[in-house]
């Protein structure tokens, strides 16, 4: 069978990042010659849009190959920009734990925006208790999708089950076991 989602990101991903790496090199060539702030702003808004797109290809269209703690890391912290991240995972990763970090922690980051995110050896959560929504609720149990952030929440569910891993909302964010 298919992984329509995983071929779906991949797509997205890579038809999104080649233009913003193009508008990352334009802005770079254009050098001192052009506005300095619209440049900065123009090159931080690309390398944050790239970030995110790593961050996105990790979570919903991993790979099969192991990756550092490092290197996950880094791939969080920058794909979640904006968001203070305390990292307590040690190890290396497996491609489908990777895509379970990565999702888990994107969908927190973006249910409450600003708020810490820590992640550990058993999951991702936040710096005090928060209600997940519903939807999320019912996604990460397994139910159909009914909104964009539960359509994460599913991605992130089978994340877990790749991994040989289950999901658990908990007051705090999500685990697995």
């Amino acid at each position: 069978m298919t992984d329509l989602p995983a071929l779906l990101s991949k797509w997205l991903c890579h038809d999104l990042a080649t233009p913003a790496a193009t508008v990352m090199t334009a802005s770079e060539l254009l050098g001192p010659t052009g506005d300095a702030e619209i440049n900065g702003l123009v090159q931080d808004g690309a390398k944050r849009l790239v970030a995110r797109l790593r961050l996105i290809r990790a979570a919903f269209a991993p790979g099969g190959a192991a990756m550092s703690g490092t290197a996950l890391e880094r791939l969080v912290r920058d794909g979640i920009d904006g968001t203070p991240l305390t990292w307590e995972r040690p190890g290396d990763a497996s491609g489908p734990e990777a895509a379970l970090v990565a999702g888990a922690a994107m969908l927190l980051a973006d249910l409450a925006r600003g708020s810490a995110v820590t992640v550990d050896a058993s999951g991702v959560r936040w710096d005090a208790a928060r209600t997940l929504p519903d939807s999320v609720l019912a996604a990460l149990a397994g139910e159909t999708p009914t909104d964009s952030r539960a359509a994460v929440a599913a991605m992130v569910a089978a994340a877990a089950v790749r991994a040989g891993a289950a999901v658990t909302a908990t007051a705090d964010g999500i685990r697995w076991n």
